[in-house]
């Protein structure tokens, strides 16, 4: 990881990771209850760190085995979140800092992400991320155009075309900050409103500022953006509309979380089903829409970090990018059966728990989100950031049986005369 921030600091990758391992540990780590279940978490987190770091250092030539490391990884974590559903006792597990301490240090981190989202060079949010991804990689191009771009580039008119780029990367950098305030006061505000303990949503939000994939993605937008929408959608949870919203327009920015929208739909199955449904598929299908029939639209939501349905490699006849993914050099056909699976598990969430609490959502949202990285063309696997505050949030969530899309009213009440 350079730039100049950075470079100041002598932070370099490996010092992060480590750092933020013993950080993590120091903060979260119960030694007084060493088999338990966030002790085991907090290691699991770290499991990935190896093979982005390898992908990070061998950006031109990735090898095979980096991807099959983060597989591995997402595989474990896939597990994690299906067992979550039978982990129904939820003890109370303190950090091991008060709430004065964790909100110092998150203060701090997201000012060091702010000033450095500020500094860093274009090129080095692409060198340091390996889901970062450039614009115009999957932009159709006509015949020879490549030609014409070159002649352009030598010419004296060149560098004037290229300064057009300034207000996407300026604007792109705003939303990158954003989206990263508004990630971390919606951990808090989940904390606060729905696990009833403001403590818990500060862990949150201080562990997410703390792993070393969220300095991975610091400018990644792709991911940051729909993060912060789906995180916004479990505050907002008891108002279907809202929610249908949110999770349309992360669908939208980015396909990997198309398998929320029928989850979701399954949770608001007894009241608010086709709300969100019409909502959610509603504000997804304009999205398409305004990309396809709005000309270059599409290339400023490129720019500004949003995924096309190409790179989700969810439109026929498509290959895998020459290199930064696992499928490149592979049979298209092979991904068939993984999307196949994939589409079963969506369905067997949607109507599996039949009636479902706000910690089973959390649970399925963040294991639906792990299994997109399988199938997922462009840098599948290294779309950490996408379900790593679903995934901190199942770490530190209570027993959440009691929240449901709509609180029960119990009997003999007045809503029964």
């Amino acid at each position: 990881m350079n730039g100049s921030l950075v470079a100041d600091l002598g932070i370099g990758t490996n010092t992060w990771v480590f750092g933020t391992l013993l950080l993590c540990v120091t903060l979260f780590f119960k030694f007084g209850r060493f088999w338990s279940i966030r002790n085991l978490d907090l290691v699991l987190i770290f499991v990935l760190a190896p093979g982005m770091m390898i992908l990070v250092g061998h950006r031109s030539d990735p090898p095979w085995w980096a991807f099959f490391w983060l597989f591995l990884g997402s595989f474990l974590w896939l597990v994690r979140c299906l067992l979550d559903l039978g982990l129904t006792r939820r003890p109370l597990l303190e950090p091991n800092l008060n709430a004065s301490g964790l909100a110092c240090l998150a203060v701090g981190v997201i000012g060091l992400f702010i000033a450095e989202t500020v500094s860093l060079p274009v090129e080095e949010g692409t060198k340091r991320n390996p889901a970062d991804s450039k614009p115009d990689k999957w932009a159709e191009k006509p015949p020879g155009e490549s030609l014409v771009e070159e002649a352009m580039k030598n010419s004296p008119l060149g560098s004037s075309i290229r300064t057009s780029e300034t207000p996407r990367v300026i604007l792109k950098r705003v939303l990158a900050c954003l989206a990263q305030i508004g990630l971390v006061l919606g951990l808090i505000g989940v904390g606060w409103k729905h696990f009833d303990r403001p403590i818990s949503g500060l862990s949150a939000a201080t562990c997410y500022l703390l792993l070393p994939y969220s300095r991975f993605a610091l400018v990644d937008t792709g991911q940051l953006i729909p993060a912060a929408l789906v995180v916004a959608a479990l505050f907002f949870y008891t108002r279907p509309i809202v929610a249908g919203v949110l999770i349309g327009l992360a669908s939208g920015w980015m396909p990997a979380c198309l398998g929320l929208i029928p989850l979701w739909a399954g949770f608001y199955r007894k009241r608010g089903f086709w709300r969100f449904v019409a909502c959610g598929v509603a504000v997804a299908s304009v999205c398409g829409l305004l990309g396809l029939l709005v000309p270059g639209l599409d290339a400023w939501a490129r720019a500004l970090g949003a995924r096309s349905l190409a790179e989700a490699g969810l439109l026929p006849g498509v290959e895998a990018p020459a290199l930064g993914s696992f499928w490149s050099g592979i049979e298209p056909s092979y991904r068939l059966p993984v999307l196949i699976v994939y589409l079963a598990l969506v369905i067997a969430v949607t109507l599996l728990p039949t009636e479902k609490n706000l910690g089973e959502l959390i649970g399925l949202s963040a294991a639906l989100l792990v299994a997109s990285q399988f199938w997922y063309l462009d840098a599948g696997g290294t779309l950490v950031v996408l379900y790593l505050p679903l995934v901190i949030l199942l770490m530190f969530r209570p027993n959440l049986a009691m929240k449901r899309a709509f609180p029960r009213v119990p009997r003999g009440s007045v809503a029964d005369f």
